[in-house]
């Protein structure tokens, strides 16, 4: 089994389960551990190294959605 990078989110914790780079911007996509119901992708800091930032809108979250759908539409 791989170990899993754990990250905590407004008192929950969520496993790192992909990590995608576009124009210079980093994608991290998480699950909650307890309820994989719970999705949620947050982006890496530039200036802060364990810093999550959250998407600026709806449109950027559904790009970073569409990126992980196709980076792991065959698997």
């Amino acid at each position: 089994m791989e170990e899993k990078e754990i990250v905590e989110i407004n008192n929950k914790n969520y496993a790192v389960i992909d990590e995608i780079n576009n124009n210079s911007i980093t994608y991290v996509y998480l699950s909650n551990i307890e309820d994989s119901n719970d999705f949620c992708i947050r982006k890496a800091s530039n200036k802060e190294a364990d810093l999550l930032l959250g998407l600026d809108n709806e449109e950027e979250f559904d790009f970073a959605l569409k990126l992980f759908v196709e980076k792991n539409a065959n698997s």
